[in-house]
């Protein structure tokens, strides 16, 4: 394993660790800044961010494995490609974030601002969002099994070639959802959602 000296930062351990291509294991970071960097190919096991700031980055293909990420900036960064084992994003803010072509395996969004995230051709398993804000996010043509939405606002999200047959959408704002209609097939929503989402299913509504 990588031999980070325990006097370097955040930046300096993760710049490190892609230059050596070696792990990053039990370290925590709090109230940290790492912006305008390029790197991959970093794992990091048992990890934990604290009020850190990852602005701006340019990533590809890290891997985090039970690793906590707890009221931090992550907006404008792109994490493509990358595989989420058992992580929790708490109250962090990811405006603008991509997480294109990513799996998420068995982690959590929770209370987080998510605004114009990208999560394109990404692969949920076991992961739930929870009190979100997803206005505006794209989740075309993902996978979402045993993906949860709870109490999220999904008002203008990109679902576009995401089939959403057994989501529970009962809890979340959907105005404007955008999907072409089929996506729609086995989803759950409320007499007063089905409403707003007719239209996609090319019916009218009288009375």
């Amino acid at each position: 394993m990588a031999d980070l000296k325990k006097h370097f930062g955040m930046k300096e351990k993760i710049l490190q660790a892609a230059k050596q291509e070696e792990d990053i294991n039990k370290a925590e970071f709090r109230d940290e800044i790492i912006e305008g960097e390029e790197f991959s190919c970093v794992c990091f096991h048992f990890c934990k961010f604290n009020g850190c700031h990852i602005n701006n980055c340019t990533t590809e293909n890290l891997y985090f494995e039970d690793t906590v990420f707890e009221g931090c900036d992550i907006s404008n960064s792109s994490f493509t490609e990358s595989c989420f084992r058992r992580v929790k994003f708490i109250r962090c803010k990811l405006m603008g974030t991509d997480f294109s072509g990513s799996v998420f395996d068995f982690s959590e969004f929770s209370d987080c601002s998510c605004r114009f995230a990208g999560f394109t051709s990404a692969k949920f398993k076991h992961t739930v969002f929870s009190g979100c804000d997803l206005a505006e996010s794209t989740f075309q043509e993902c996978t979402l099994a045993r993906t949860e939405f709870l109490q999220c606002c999904l008002r203008k999200s990109d679902f576009l070639h995401t089939p959403l047959s057994g989501i529970d959408l009962t809890s979340d704002e959907i105005e404007r959802l955008s999907v072409a209609g089929p996506e729609l097939r086995g989803a759950k929503v409320t007499m007063m959602q089905a409403c707003g989402l007719a239209h996609y299913l090319g019916l009218i509504i009288s009375g």
